[in-house]
């Protein structure tokens, strides 16, 4: 058993028309959502109807070291991680938090495309490990190698939109 990432996306849309002046927009979810087995078969334990189910998640790849830069999950070597968990926002669409919330999930962040493509990918952490036999040895995490399937992702999400405009609420399990 290990740590798991769940991934749902959110875009950030707004009203158009020739008078609208209100430009502060509101976050929607666009993850493929169906409904749930568990809630038509147990409905006295009021799962949410709707769900993200994980093999639809745009990212679901289990990688320590990814985890480490995104939130400083499973980060025993201390490696330099672009921010602690922030938690969910508070303007998260209703339908996310449900599902975090009826979930095993034991901390839970978010980013912004723009925040994740401003992120220096282009480093790599050394350090000093120790084998079986206890023999020292140094290894090194390449950042941008390790963050490169995920960073394929976000670079998919926001297309031609606006980076600020796509959010990433992540969450991490047992």
């Amino acid at each position: 058993m290990g740590t798991g990432i769940h991934s749902f996306v959110e875009q950030k849309v707004y009203r158009s028309g020739i008078h609208e002046t209100n430009r502060t927009g509101k976050w929607i979810s666009i993850d493929k959502w169906t409904k749930s087995d568990w809630a038509i078969l147990y409905p006295e334990k009021n799962y949410p109807i709707w769900e993200v189910d994980r093999s639809d998640m745009v990212f679901k790849d289990r990688d320590y070291d990814l985890f480490a830069i995104l939130a400083n999950q499973r980060n025993s070597e201390n490696m330099p991680y672009i921010c602690e968990p922030r938690g969910l926002p508070e303007d998260v669409t209703p339908e996310i938090r449900l599902q975090i919330r009826n979930s095993e999930c034991h901390t839970t962040t978010w980013f912004t495309a723009e925040e994740l493509l401003a992120f220096n990918w282009n480093q790599v952490f050394h350090y000093e490990d120790e084998t079986m036999s206890g023999e020292k040895i140094m290894e090194f995490v390449d950042y941008a190698e390790c963050g490169k399937t995920f960073m394929e992702v976000v670079n998919s999400l926001y297309g031609r939109k606006n980076p600020s405009d796509i959010r990433l609420i992540i969450a991490f399990d047992n």
